[in-house]
């Protein structure tokens, strides 16, 4: 029987699968990722597809955090700087652990750095005529100027301030109720400061009242110790009432942030499950319908009075605001845009998240540290000293004008401390230098707002390596003392004047809360009105070691895990 002639002979088959695995080895070498050169890394990350994800995602695991994640590199090598694979196919982060070259970046530097795509990843879909997300231009300063008068003296004075005083001294009352039905045990206050944060701001933004909070004080003010529950850990869990719409479908939609930041594919996945998941489709017409009714109302109330004292809300005054600029450029009116509603969107989600992770981290440091809290209590007693005579709350123009330098030193302690803002991103506009290292345009820079300089031992940078206008801000902002530098310390904010008198230096060393955006403002506004009135009504009493951890969780914000209280009256 004739043999049968094979299509390849054995030499061609072994040149075709030598070609294929050339190939291969190629793409694979060509997937893996691309280093910075000078930049420190892992150099185990650097030889496999996945990068540094396997022990991020590890990390996260252990820790339910990814920013210390970040933190941890730099430390590892011992480098103010460092860089990370975490996309794969993308470029490599760039890490920067040194306050001084971040502040520049983001204040001195902006023709070089500007703002991150990777906010856009995280916010775009839900906002996308929000400035948040908008590179430095044209677009962006109108949006600037749309929401402008809302960082004003006289909005945060006369009705900011006011709204949010209303809405704290509600929760102020919810949790005298608790603190009754308690009876000298701990409960969770992480969601009471959440729901209290965002009536607050809610108030501010709408001039109205949601009732998240007063609904659970009128449930609460009818029961009596029996119909409260006291868990295995001691703490007391109490009965919950019914939250408004409104309010469902804006922590809905606020919390689906963190679809895109746990994925690789952050905008394509959080925009499709948008448009898909019934529970967020839902919460973005409950959002719409809702804007859109308070639009109209601002509006009406603009035509029916257009001076001042229409203006009853940050709402009102974008409205007013669009309207002169309308009539200045001799157009019609568009008080219901995209932009607007994006805008006043952004204004309700960023002035609840950060201050309500704020509050709940110095709830914790104030109760952990009862010296301070005493000295705390003290200080405002001194200052309102009307209102403790008469056995009242200081009134919100009381707070408002007041200027206690050991306050301000306890918030800005707490914010050094709690890390409510973990990092603050930016993009190279071009290739750009940092510490000495080429860093290629594109690359994005994480510069970590908590960590060696702030809350640890500073890694140590030559200072030839520094940017210029680096070099010439040396003297501007002062470094901590390295023996006591993880400790909860408001006298470090402190320095005395001429006259022996304690003053507030903001520039006593290295934080950075929250960037170097404006909402700052308000978010301080917030945080003054809101943690006077709880530590003037309550003692925050120790709480038991398993309801005292430090622990952090990472969501939109660094979080507390565990946010317990256990009060006292404080007179």
């Amino acid at each position: 029987m004739a043999s049968q002639q094979l299509p390849w002979s054995l030499p061609v088959i072994s040149i075709v699968g030598i070609c294929l695995l050339a190939v291969g080895i190629g793409l694979y070498r060509l997937a893996l990722p691309k280093p910075i050169p000078g930049i420190p890394y892992s150099v185990d990350s650097a030889n496999r597809i996945l990068g540094d994800v396997p022990d991020a995602l590890k990390w996260h695991r252990e820790r339910s955090e990814i920013f210390t994640f970040l933190t941890a590199q730099a430390v590892k090598h011992r480098s103010p700087i460092a860089q990370v694979f975490l996309r794969p196919f993308g470029k490599p982060w760039v890490i920067l652990t040194d306050f001084r070259e971040a502040q520049d970046i983001m204040t001195r530097r902006t023709r070089e750095f500007d703002r991150s795509a990777f906010f856009g990843d995280l916010f775009f879909n839900l906002g996308p005529g929000n400035q948040v997300h908008m590179p430095t231009g044209d677009v962006w300063r109108a949006h600037r100027r749309l929401m402008a008068d809302t960082m004003s003296n006289a909005f945060m004075n006369d009705v900011a301030g006011p709204q949010i005083y209303s809405s704290a001294l509600v929760m102020i009352n919810l949790w005298s109720e608790k603190m009754r039905l308690a009876n000298g045990q701990s409960f969770d206050a992480s969601v009471d400061v959440g729901k209290g944060a965002l009536d607050a701001i809610w108030a501010a933004t709408f001039g109205s009242e949601i009732g998240t909070t007063s609904e659970q004080l009128k449930l609460l003010s009818g029961l009596d110790e029996s119909e409260v529950v006291k868990n295995a850990d001691g703490a007391i869990t109490f009965p919950s009432a019914t939250d408004p719409e409104a309010f469902i479908a804006i922590m809905t939609l606020s919390n689906s942030v963190e679809i895109a930041l746990n994925s690789p594919i952050p905008r394509l996945h959080h925009g499709l499950a948008l448009k898909l998941m019934p529970s967020l489709v839902s919460a973005r017409k409950v959002k719409d319908q809702l804007l859109k009714r308070h639009l109209d109302a601002a509006w009406e109330r603009l035509q029916d009075n257009e001076k001042d004292d229409a203006v009853k809300s940050a709402m009102d005054l974008v409205v007013q605001r669009e309207a002169i600029m309308a009539k200045k450029e001799g157009r019609a009116a568009q008080y219901d845009t995209q932009a607007v509603r994006d805008e006043l969107f952004g204004f309700l989600v960023a002035g609840h998240e950060t201050t309500a992770t704020t509050i709940c981290w110095g709830l914790k440091f104030l109760t952990k540290h009862q010296h301070t809290q005493q000295k705390l209590r003290s200080t405002l007693q001194a200052e309102f000293k009307r209102a403790w005579e008469d056995g009242d709350n200081p009134t919100v123009a009381e707070i408002v004008k007041s200027n206690i330098p050991y306050l301000d030193a306890t918030l800005e302690e707490t914010h050094r401390c709690g890390g409510t803002v973990s990092s603050n991103v930016r993009t190279a506009l071009v290739n750009a230098n940092i510490l000495g290292h080429w860093i290629p345009k594109g690359t994005d820079v994480f510069m970590i707002s908590s960590g060696p300089g702030y809350v640890d031992t500073p890694l140590q940078v030559d200072e030839s390596e520094r940017s210029r206008s680096s070099q010439d801000s040396k003297d501007k902002n002062g470094e901590w003392e390295v023996t006591d530098i993880g400790t909860f310390k408001p006298e470090r904010w402190l320095v005395s004047t001429e006259k022996g008198d304690s003053q507030f230096d903001p520039r006593a060393g290295p934080a950075l809360p929250f960037g170097a955006g404006p909402r700052r403002k308000l978010a301080s506004l917030e945080l003054k009105i809101i943690m006077t009135l709880i530590v003037w009504n309550f003692e925050l009493k120790p709480t038991p070691p398993p309801l005292s951890s430090f622990a952090g969780l990472d969501k939109i914000t660094h979080v507390p895990q565990q946010c317990y209280l256990q009060l006292a009256t404080a007179r």
